[in-house]
């Protein structure tokens, strides 16, 4: 008796879930690139059973970049595939082991109407003329039955709302798993709406799904959003089994917060995914936005949750750079210049100063000084021109390249950057020329930042935002915030020597002072009232303006 057929009950059939990353969006214009599947026993406390083989693509199909970037294919993953043929061999065994003397097995796919393509395209070919041996249900359209107001119902949305944790890479191995997961949550759901059996659930999609409604149902309620606190401080959308899914600061809780699910708010897939599996806020009032924004930072990398994307340790770290642009991941006397927030920050850097010591304009240089990557570096000739240009307005000035490149950005800072011209068609001389322009701008911000934050590692900082009651004041001893401590008084700051302080900078210490240093810079341009204390000497009023406004 075939699986469309069967009057077993949903909960005690196993089945098996079924998942394909592919080149191509179907069998004629790509290839499969991984195949998944898990077996998934009906007991909870049964864990599927999956596994997941990179296949052997075949020419003329190709990974491409966007593919790489979805799936994290590599070429270690290359040295890993197997030929498809293997790949079916090993399902057909696991088939045959796991639901004996079944011709046509019951298989839950996320979105089947794409997986089945390309595995009725592989049956065709390596088993032409036998039964297909997948009966398949989409548990996407069974979601779009139980849950018709849920804003997003991919795989990740649908698995991370009912309380996993889907991992963010394309992968089949995760994806398999998480639609055991979701199935093993739905057969409940769906035996509340009395769909008990195989063959009823077939029946049940059969069924018209109802209207998406014109309003989104997010789970976290209007009535919810509407107590959190309004002062400033940091929430966190957290998922039902407790996952923290993102971590924002405001300077006031209950309007940020309105600001993603509002009407008018940008929202992305990637945002809407996310709310759709956020079950409830967690918030932590500060006295002032600018502790919200240091708390951010360092609630961000304590968590690591997937839905932020900047300030993120990963396995950035500091950077310190020599005059001569090479950069090295610990400060020196031949690399006196950082903390940089990484190798790339300081490209077009090394690039302007190779330049002016002479080296030759290579597409790598090229590219670097303008910010792009190498495949879209300008010609040489119209370079050259832009080149002479930016030398004779900007670094004529100077007896070495570095003290060159330092009058260059001097001049320049301050001065309006013009605006974006990213709808230009190629490279003329004069878009090169603002590009360089700009290159020469940021190389001398990073280095006056770098400078300022190093300053910052050992001090104590006391402002007061416009409209506050008082002063607050902030301990950074060692690259560490020690405190808000109000007006306290404290021990008295170190006296490290600069290279001392240089190597205090993990990312960790550079996101959070380079985050206390703009919210310092925002204060001042509001108003409000900043003075930071260094060992021996305070800057405030007009001292600490200078310092702010060179940023």
């Amino acid at each position: 008796m075939s699986p469309s057929e069967s009057r077993d009950e949903l909960s005690d059939l196993a089945v098996l879930s079924v998942d394909c990353q592919t080149t191509g969006a179907t069998p004629a214009l790509g290839a499969l690139l991984e195949l998944g599947w898990a077996v998934v026993p009906p007991e909870p406390s049964r864990a599927a059973l999956a596994r997941a083989h990179w296949i052997e693509v075949p020419p003329p199909h190709r990974v491409t970049r966007v593919v790489r970037e979805l799936t994290g294919f590599d070429e270690s993953c290359r040295a890993e595939a197997i030929p498809v043929e293997l790949a079916w061999a090993k399902l057909r065994g696991d088939l045959a082991a796991h639901f004996p003397g079944v011709l046509v097995v019951p298989t839950v796919i996320h979105f089947a109407r794409f997986e089945l393509a390309f595995l009725r395209d592989l049956q065709e070919r390596l088993e032409p003329g036998t039964v297909f041996p997948f009966a398949a249900v989409c548990l996407h359209e069974i979601a779009r039955r139980l849950f018709p107001d849920l804003p997003r119902r991919s795989l990740r949305a649908l698995a991370g709302y009912l309380g996993h944790s889907p991992e963010l890479v394309r992968r089949s191995r995760g994806h398999v798993e998480a639609t055991a997961f979701a199935w093993r949550a739905v057969v409940g759901l769906l035996a509340e709406r009395g769909v008990t059996t195989w063959a009823g659930l077939r029946a049940f999609l059969d069924e018209r799904a109802p209207p998406r409604s014109s309003r989104r149902g997010f789970p976290i309620t209007a009535a919810e959003r509407r107590d959190l606190p309004l002062g400033p401080g940091v929430y966190r959308f957290v998922r039902k089994n407790g996952d923290v899914l993102y971590v924002g600061k405001a300077a006031s809780i209950k309007k940020r917060v309105a600001s993603h699910f509002g009407a008018g708010a940008k929202t992305t897939e990637r945002a809407l995914e996310m709310l759709t599996q956020a079950q409830r806020i967690v918030v932590t009032e500060t006295a002032t936005a600018l502790e919200a924004a240091l708390l951010e930072t360092d609630e961000i990398k304590r968590l690591d949750p997937p839905y932020n994307v900047q300030l993120k340790e990963g396995d950035r770290r500091a950077w310190f750079a020599a005059k001569s642009g090479e950069a090295g991941g610990e400060p020196s006397a031949d690399r006196p210049l950082g903390p940089f927030p990484s190798a790339i920050a300081v490209r077009g850097l090394g690039a302007l100063i190779g330049l002016l010591s002479g080296a030759t304009a290579s597409s790598k240089v090229r590219a670097a000084a303008v910010g792009v990557p190498e495949a879209f570096a300008p010609e040489e000739a119209p370079f050259a021109e832009a080149w002479t240009t930016l030398v004779a307005g900007h670094l004529s000035v100077g007896r070495t390249p570095w003290g060159r490149l330092v009058r260059g950005a001097a001049r320049l800072r301050g001065t309006a950057e013009p605006e974006s011209d990213e709808t230009t068609v190629g490279w003329d001389p004069a878009r090169i020329t603002r590009h360089l322009e700009r290159t020469l701008r940021n190389a001398g911000q990073l280095v006056r930042r770098a400078r300022i934050l190093t300053i910052l590692s050992e001090s104590k900082v006391t402002f007061r935002e416009v409209g506050a009651p008082a002063p607050r004041s902030l301990v950074i001893r060692r690259g560490a915030i020690e405190a808000g401590l109000g007006s306290a008084e404290v021990m008295p700051l170190a006296r490290l020597p600069w290279r001392d302080r240089q190597r205090l900078f993990d990312a960790g210490a550079y996101d959070r002072l380079r985050v206390l240093l703009t919210e310092l810079v925002r204060v001042h341009g509001e108003g409000g009232e900043v003075t930071i204390a260094v060992p021996g000497a305070e800057l405030t009023g007009e001292r600490a303006s200078r310092l702010l406004r060179v940023v």
